[in-house]
């Protein structure tokens, strides 16, 4: 009796090596996947309005708390749809329709300026796009806010 064979098997020995490079190679490669994608899904929210906050305590010592505001922050924001466009200061909202199947640029630049005007102080436009908007109409409204003197954009989804 010697290596051990299987009963009924024709004299084939049970001893076998499992090539476990293969498998480890696979698990190591979900387990990547996994982290990667679990990452990603915490980046699905953002508060655009948020100053972002210090990690460290020396910084938060260094720097005199801000004074409270004296009126409430006005949300300025514009939404990108397949057909319109809509500005909105607050709850105040007016559409802008395209013409000829482009966003009125033009009609956007002038009310961001009269923003300019109310806003001296302001940088920051909150852009939200439906989904079936074209991405370059969204790339050259992101160029409009920038020429414009609105550099911080924050972009949503609608």
């Amino acid at each position: 009796m010697g290596g051990g064979s299987v009963p009924g098997g024709g004299g084939k020995s049970a001893n076998f090596e499992l090539n476990l490079v293969p498998f480890i190679d696979l698990f190591s490669t979900l387990i990547c996947f996994l982290l990667i994608t679990a990452a990603w899904n915490n980046l699905e929210a953002v508060n655009a309005g948020a100053p972002p906050k210090s990690i460290d305590q020396r910084d938060q010592n260094d720097i005199p708390p801000e004074p409270p505001p004296d009126k409430p922050k006005v949300t300025l924001s514009v939404t990108l749809h397949p057909d319109r466009l809509e500005v909105a200061e607050d709850n105040e909202t007016k559409p802008f329709p395209h013409v000829n199947g482009t966003p009125n640029y033009a009609r956007l630049a002038e009310t961001l300026r009269d923003w300019r005007t109310k806003y001296p102080n302001r940088q920051d436009v909150v852009l939200a796009s439906d989904n079936r908007a074209p991405y370059k109409h969204l790339v050259k409204l992101m160029d409009v806010f920038i020429d414009e003197k609105f550099p911080e954009v924050s972009i949503t989804l609608n």
